[in-house]
Parts: C-alpha cells; sequence; structure tokens
C-alpha cells in the first residue's frame, strides 16, 4: 500500500494571529513607554542632585585645603532659559584667592529640571558654612504637571556644613513654568518639609 505525501504544508501563521500578536506588542509598548519618560525625568533630578550634593563638598574641602573663603551665588536662570548648546550653571563660587577652577566643576544644569535655593551662603576657611539657618536647596523635574511629582531636597547644615539628602513634602507652591535657577523670595523652603531618605 502506497502512502500519499502531505503536499499542503500548514506551519505557517494565520492573518488573525498576526493581528493579535501586533496589536499586543503595540498595547505593551503604550504601556511601557510613559513609564520609561518618568524614570527618565526622575533620574535627571536624581543625577543632578547627587552631582550637587558632590559639588558642595569639594567646595568646603578645597576653602579647608587653600584656607580661603568661597562665596555662594545662586545664578538666576528664567523658564527655559537654559540654551541647549551652552552649559549653565545654578551656582556662582567666588573664592578670595580667585581661583576659578572650582567653578568648572559646577554640574550644568538644563530645562528639564529647576532649583530653588533658600539663600547665598558663605564657606569659611574652615570648611564651615557662614549662615543664621541652614541651606535648603530643592530640585524637581520641570515637567512636574505630565508625570511624577518628584522634589529632591539637599540640607547643608549650619555651621557643620554637612549635606543631607531628602524628599521635600510640600509641593503646593509649584507652577507650571518653573523658573530653572532662583533664590527662594517666599520663604517656602524650610528645614522640616525636606524629609530625610
Amino acid at each position: 500500500m502506497m502512502f500519499k505525501k502531505n503536499i499542503h504544508n500548514n506551519s505557517g501563521y494565520t492573518l488573525v494571529e498576526l493581528i493579535i500578536v501586533v496589536g499586543m506588542i503595540s498595547t505593551f509598548s503604550g504601556l511601557i513607554l510613559p513609564s520609561f519618560s518618568n524614570w527618565i525625568k526622575n533620574e535627571q533630578v536624581n543625577s543632578y542632585t547627587r552631582e550637587l550634593r558632590e559639588y558642595f563638598r569639594v567646595i568646603r574641602l578645597d576653602a579647608r585645603r587653600w584656607g580661603t573663603s568661597c562665596l555662594v551665588n545662586v545664578n538666576n536662570i528664567s523658564h527655559n532659559g537654559a540654551e541647549k548648546d551652552k552649559n549653565y550653571y545654578g551656582f556662582q563660587v567666588t573664592c578670595n584667592d580667585g581661583s576659578k577652577t572650582i567653578n568648572s566643576l559646577a554640574p550644568s544644569i538644563s530645562n528639564s529640571i529647576f532649583q530653588v535655593v533658600s539663600e547665598n551662603f558663605l564657606i569659611t576657611p574652615n570648611g564651615r558654612i557662614s549662615s543664621k539657618n541652614s541651606i535648603i536647596i530643592v530640585i524637581g523635574s520641570n515637567h512636574q504637571n505630565k508625570g511624577p511629582k518628584i522634589l529632591n531636597c539637599l540640607v547643608i547644615q549650619s555651621p557643620t556644613g554637612h549635606i543631607i539628602k531628602g524628599k521635600f513634602s510640600d509641593k503646593s507652591w509649584l507652577e507650571n513654568k518653573m523658573e530653572v535657577s532662583k533664590i527662594d523670595q517666599n520663604n517656602i523652603l524650610s528645614r522640616n518639609k525636606c524629609q530625610v531618605s
């Protein structure tokens, strides 16, 4: 008895199966992209916070090393005032010894994040902070109305200069168009609103 060979090979996918797979892939990518975008915004804020914390530590070390005072001034930068092709810095540091190298180490700031600082301050030759109050710096995403409202804060304790990182709890003062860098004129920033992490 002879067996007939099956000349029709049914080992492919049907059109309906392909449409279902493409639909599933597009649904999953639609769910993943907003989460990835929020992760990028959070990481920009966290990265700038880490860089700023290290920068202030280096300023204190340099002031002690060279026995000089350094004045830390906030550079005011308006909303979307940081052009993409240039480096903008949130702080200008002036040391008594005339050293300009400390400014070259400053982390650059972009339009995607903002910082609000309680006041300008002086770092003494022994690395201490010359201010009546602790210095509060709040760093956040400039797209906070489109995503998570992440607000990091740094507290530079006066007079020791110890830097504490935390999350700023009060979000009521946020505006849709936050300035990239500014000094707190309304006394919003306070140490008790920065929850240590």
